[in-house]
């Protein structure tokens, strides 16, 4: 209830040039960073340069894992749920789906058919789903990434299209027979569009998880618990979300590895990372 002290929180709008003086400025201890890996890499560059702390949360390609016994109704609810919030222009949003073998056929049509019946509009108006994205060049750059996988040999099911007329809108998206050598599968895909990739097994869902070079966060939906805690503890990435898709929460920490960045946001982590921890060791002799 009580107002934030002065000096506590500032905002700042600034461009490039901007940041780099706040980095170097010796009145800045710190640094945390939320944006892309090629952002993180500069900003993270100059605050190595100035021996500052650094914190990145970067961008992801996170894997949704359905195996066969899992709840096929409630994996598509929350599939297409963490795919396409926010027009899928999320770091720790469902991207790359991998669908074990006995269930894909079964999964893949629900997920489609729930996809195409998302409506798409004005975001302040409730009832539609998708709103349009954030630039039109990071439209353009995700239509490229969707013919290059067709080119590449994946199957387009819905969508793969702009949407003509004011805004930057794209039709919610699903790709098939997506493989690991693919543009879908090894670039992050920031918006609405989704890809499909069918696992042998659990222990091959695994591998294709854990082949990218991103490690945000990561779903399992299976009904046997014990499968579901080794996979989360051999997934590489920062947050495991058994049978739910992945969020962030003031309560837990949230971040990732690889080109997804390091440290911590969030709950106590989050706070530790802007602190120092000093050692006092009285009549040591």
């Amino acid at each position: 209830k009580d107002p934030v002290p002065a000096g506590v929180y500032g905002w700042v709008n600034a461009n490039n040039e901007g940041v780099s003086q706040m980095i170097n400025d010796p009145r800045i201890a710190a640094v945390t960073v939320t944006g892309s890996v090629r952002a993180g890499a500069a900003i993270g560059a100059q605050a190595g340069a100035a021996l500052k702390k650094c914190v990145l949360e970067l961008g992801g390609s996170d894997p949704f894992i359905v195996l066969n016994d899992a709840d096929l109704e409630l994996a598509v609810k929350a599939a297409v749920a963490g795919r396409y919030q926010n027009t899928g222009q999320v770091c720790a949003a469902a991207k790359r789906f991998i669908v074990e073998e006995g269930i894909a056929q079964a999964f893949t049509d629900r997920f489609v058919a729930a996809a195409a019946a998302l409506k798409m509009g004005d975001p302040l108006v409730e009832e539609n789903d998708l709103g349009p994205m954030a630039r039109f060049d990071l439209r353009d750059e995700l239509h490229q990434q969707v013919q290059a996988s067709v080119a590449e040999g994946a199957r387009l099911l819905l969508g793969g299209e702009k949407i003509a007329g004011e805004g930057n809108y794209y039709a919610a998206t699903v790709l098939a027979d997506v493989t690991p050598d693919m543009t879908a599968f090894r670039q992050e895909l920031f918006g609405p569009v989704a890809a499909i990739t069918v696992a042998k097994d659990a222990a091959h869902a695994l591998a294709l998880a854990n082949d990218s070079e991103f490690g945000l966060s990561a779903t399992i939906f299976t009904a046997d618990d014990t499968l579901a805690a080794e996979m989360a503890a051999r997934l590489e990435c920062g947050g495991v979300f058994i049978n739910g898709y992945s969020a962030s929460d003031a309560r837990v920490a949230f971040g990732g590895v690889k080109k997804s960045g390091f440290g911590r946001e969030l709950s106590h982590f989050g706070l530790h990372e802007f602190c120092n921890v000093q050692t006092v060791w009285k009549n040591r002799v």
